[in-house]
């Protein structure tokens, strides 16, 4: 018995005619193709043209070469992107994205790294561009923009990185005012910041300064009621450093005769600056640590020997941050060194580390910046006086 051949039976076309078929089909879109070319004048036709037109006939095989070629003369990000997901299945070397890469660095806008990083997120090249964005973020130096790139990149070293900066920048415009209650509010404000100590004993010496101007030629009486109004303002702050500042400028020589002092020295509150010290370097030692743990664990996943030799040697936070960016400079100079040479494409793409070969969330640095913006968010949205001062708002 014969088979039918109908589109319901599984063995239709039979393999010849299927062949016949798939050639005679090709026939007709080369066909078509160079039907469209005749139509355009030939003064008219671009390389643009020929590879739209194979594009719409579906012979991405084919167009892959011109649309290489395109994109080397045009030369620019976009056209270097539109092959790179386009034609990402011929473009298995990376040549391509490489390139795209290549002009994301020439343009240097946040707006195009971050659609490069939407590209292949599996790269560590991925790495590169979220460290070019921080250096763009660096560059405004605004605390409203540190805080937005720790939202956006909470797992990277950067991000520690970017407290840090907000840490400076409320400490630096402290320093301006030299205010107590300004330095009070970055005490309160940013715990853990390695700038406390020195914020309290920068609010301490300016009213320090304060009070002796207000002393200096008193006579008894009104150098017994300055020295009870600090007394009584002590015992009635709600914050500890003001009461804690208040005590310890009764304990400044110009008051040690007075009666106020007597009355102190017999009270546990004249104690109170140094359990309050301790509590606060035990904060900011434990903040500090938190950060190096964490900047430590995303360099892990990079370099074994450089995190081996960072828990030995116990460095800084600030060293360990800078070893972090020496490592990606000196991995992005190879990177493009190598791109720009003739190392054959393959063995340059070797070099550069993904997934479960050194790039990974980072998971301590993700915790810890979860730990603080949410205060952070709540300071920047409902500031008070002081905090607005600090934040510039």
């Amino acid at each position: 018995m014969s088979i039918q051949h109908s589109p319901t039976n599984p063995n239709y076309p039979p393999p010849p005619l299927r062949n016949t078929m798939k050639k005679n089909t090709f026939i007709k879109k080369i066909l078509c193709l160079t039907g469209l070319l005749i139509c355009l004048p030939a003064w008219s036709l671009t390389d643009e043209d020929i590879v739209q037109s194979l594009e719409a006939l579906g012979e991405w095989k084919i167009a892959y070469p011109l649309a290489f070629q395109l994109a080397q003369q045009q030369n620019t990000y976009a056209a270097w992107r539109k092959v790179t997901t386009q034609y990402a299945h011929f473009d298995s070397r990376g040549w391509a994205y490489l390139q795209t890469w290549q002009q994301a660095q020439k343009a240097n806008q946040e707006a195009i790294y971050k659609d490069f990083l939407t590209l292949k997120p599996e790269t560590a090249l991925n790495r590169h561009a979220i460290h070019a964005i921080f250096q763009l973020t660096k560059a405004s130096n605004n605390i409203a923009d540190y805080l937005q790139f720790m939202e956006t990149y909470p797992d990277t070293v950067e991000s520690v990185e970017a407290l840090l900066q907000i840490h400076q920048i409320a400490f630096d415009r402290a320093q301006k005012k030299h205010d107590p209650l300004i330095y009070d509010a970055f005490v309160t404000t940013f715990q853990g910041a390695q700038q406390i100590p020195k914020a309290i004993q920068l609010a301490f010496e300016a009213e320090k300064q304060a009070i002796a101007e207000k002393d200096n030629g008193t006579t008894y009486e009104q150098h017994e009621r300055l020295a009870r109004r600090l007394y009584n303002e002590a015992r009635l702050a709600q914050n500890l450093l003001v009461a804690d500042r208040k005590y310890l400028l009764l304990d400044l020589d110009r008051f040690r005769d007075t009666r106020v002092l007597t009355e102190l020295l017999d009270r546990q509150e004249r104690h109170l600056h140094h359990k309050l010290m301790q509590t606060q370097l035990l904060e900011i030692d434990q903040s500090i640590n938190e950060m190096r743990e964490a900047v430590v664990e995303t360099i892990q996943v990079q370099e074994q020997a450089v995190v081996k030799e960072l828990r030995e040697q116990g460095q800084r936070l600030e060293n360990v941050i800078a070893t972090h960016n020496r490592i990606l400079l000196e991995e992005l100079k190879q990177i493009n060194r190598k791109t720009s040479g003739d190392t054959p494409i393959e063995k340059m793409l070797d070099s550069i580390p993904t997934v479960g070969k050194g790039l990974k969330i980072a998971f301590k640095t993700a915790k810890f910046v979860a730990k603080i913006l949410p205060k952070m968010r709540k300071f920047m949205k409902t500031p008070n006086k002081q905090q607005a001062f600090l934040l510039a708002r």
